[in-house]
């Protein structure tokens, strides 16, 4: 694999095909942020470019050049899971081809089953029709999938609809690739998913036994990830429910604007199953968190498995599977438990850690790696759910250790790190934790969104002053906003080139009201949002392209 500089891989994003309407500006000035008074998180922008570049590859595919990203600097392929996190902050970052073209040999080497199927000779793990590999970008051009995990098919589902949602739309969904439609191979991935990953009698996704979302399974010794055999134990995690869940969704979405109404009512009926199922069997009202998996069949083990609080809660409510009513225990729970095991950020793994010698994998002590590590990669998906999901003040706060944290070691970025010493291990330049966590900023603390269909700005700033430009530099579209705190008022100044229009919506810092409104010096039309803990302005009329100014007028709330 060859390592370039940021942007210099691959065509245009008007000759890849991603034209929403967005006037390509001559200058483009990168996605950036500055919150006022707060210097750790604004140098994480810069980290954020160093560990992607870092680990931004090229490499020769079956379906031709491939752009994508290594996991980390110890990681020498391209990892379908991995990846799948990378997308929503790459999309802000890169070009089209780092949306496409990862997604396109995925499916390219999809197994067939066909006598003398050219690609499936590149599978060197046993495979069935349907299944993707995990990984792509071997010298050898061999496809090797995860046995142990069951994510891999929904993690390709989630790369291409962030890239169908990003202006690829319906005409890539439907182009070729290997003989097929896109759309008709991503289906074709979630068939195998429930033909080969379904157990009946639960009605969950089932993996081998390893923690909720890990690849190292127990009693395989030093095997992990894709040296790891089919699984001798098999389990139901609530990872799998929530990350196939997103998928289906996803799925469905992209059957509608594929014409394939049909196949999009299966993927939510489907949808609907395993929420349904989980909330059956792996939800525990009396704890107010899901657990961490059931075995097939039961097992019963010397501890209480069932009190493991695991990081998949927080993908639970980030996928959209977790009740809007489990969300605020789900985020209690995970908060205890980073207490409990003295971790100084969110992304703990799971705790109370499986005890010593359960896994025999030397990384898999207690508080170590996937068995109690804390992860920024999932930190920042813990992050953007705490913020989509009224809990804004206690994202900022896991925010601002998270920055904190990084500060310590300027421009690097860890794959995980020991809870009590905050000794950091794993690979250097770890991508999934500089997406996530870039994710976690624009699109949860500056709530921006810029997709195909529309934008989205939701500042969740409350007492600070900052702004951001977002630039996507597949279609061209950008978006910049400045959000003025000045106690008795916020201003929100937002321009973009968007075509079609937009929502806005503004936190209300604590412990005030809304008195009025101003739209371009004109009346605002406004209403109140309740979300969990949150109360937002929201402005009730379609949010324009060009400059604008909303200013809300604030009145302070007596103690209570």
């Amino acid at each position: 694999m060859l390592t370039l500089p940021i942007g210099a891989i691959g065509a245009t994003a008007d000759e890849a095909g991603f034209d929403v309407g967005c006037p390509r500006p001559a200058n483009p000035q990168p996605t950036a942020w500055r919150v006022e008074g707060d210097s750790e998180l604004n140098a994480m922008r810069a980290t954020v470019a160093q560990t992607l570049s870092a680990v931004e590859t090229r490499a020769l595919g079956l379906s031709g050049d491939v752009q994508g990203f290594r996991a980390g600097l110890d990681y020498g392929l391209i990892y379908a899971r991995d990846s799948s996190t990378i997308a929503p902050a790459a999309q802000l970052l890169y070009g089209a081809p780092f949306l496409t073209r990862a997604v396109e040999e995925f499916l390219h080497a999809q197994f067939d089953g066909l006598p003398d199927d050219p690609e499936d000779t590149f599978w060197s793990t046993a495979a069935q029709p349907g299944a993707v590999s995990g990984v792509i970008g071997a010298a050898d051009l061999s496809m090797v999938k995860t046995l142990v995990t069951s994510d891999e098919e929904p993690s390709v589902v989630h790369m291409a609809y962030v890239a169908f949602k990003a202006g690829a739309g319906p005409r890539w969904l439907l182009g070729d690739q290997a003989g097929k439609p896109r759309l008709q191979r991503l289906n074709e991935a979630m068939d195998w998913l429930f033909v080969n990953r379904l157990d009946p009698s639960l009605g969950l996704i089932k993996r081998g036994h390893t923690t909720d979302w890990g690849d190292v399974e127990v009693g395989s010794g030093l095997a992990s990830g894709p040296a790891t055999p089919e699984p001798k134990e098999w389990t139901a995690s609530i990872y799998d429910q929530a990350w196939s869940f997103r998928a289906l969704v996803e799925l469905a979405e992209m059957n509608v604007a594929g014409d394939r109404p049909d196949l999009a009512e299966k993927q939510l009926a489907r949808a609907r199953g395993l929420r349904q199922a989980s909330a059956e069997r792996l939800w525990q009202p009396t704890r107010g968190y899901y657990r961490t998996h059931l075995h097939i069949p039961p097992v019963r083990h010397a501890f209480e498995e069932d009190q493991i609080v695991s990081i998949a809660n927080a993908v639970a409510v980030y996928t959209g599977l977790a009740d809007p009513s489990e969300h605020g225990p789900i985020f209690r729970a995970l908060e205890e438990a980073r207490l409990v095991a003295g971790a100084a950020k969110p992304g703990l793994s799971l705790a109370p850690p499986y005890p010593q010698g359960f896994f025999d994998y030397p990384q898999m002590t207690p508080g170590r790696y996937q068995n109690g590590g804390v992860w920024d990669w999932w930190g920042g998906i813990q992050i953007s759910a705490e913020f989509w999901n009224g809990q804004a003040s206690l994202a900022r706060a896991h925010l601002d250790m998270v920055a904190s944290d990084w500060a310590r070691a300027p421009g690097e970025v860890f794959e995980w790190q020991e809870p009590r010493s905050r000794r950091n291990a794993g690979s250097r330049a770890y991508a999934g934790a500089a997406s996530t966590m870039t994710e976690a900023i624009v699109a949860g603390l500056f709530g921006v969104e810029l997709w195909s269909d529309g934008f989205a700005a939701s500042p969740r700033l409350g007492p600070q002053s900052g702004g951001l430009r977002v630039y996507q530099p597949s279609t061209g579209c950008w978006l910049d906003y400045w959000h003025t705190y000045a106690g008795d008022r916020i201003a929100l100044e937002w321009d973009t080139n968007h075509p079609l229009t937009g929502r806005v919506r503004v936190l209300l810092p604590e412990r005030t009201s809304l008195s009025g409104g101003l739209l371009d010096r004109r009346p605002a039309p406004l209403s109140i949002e309740q979300l969990g803990e949150d109360r937002y302005a929201v402005l009730t009329v379609p949010a324009q392209a060009g400059k604008h100014r909303l200013e809300l007028q604030l009145t302070t709330l007596p103690p209570t």
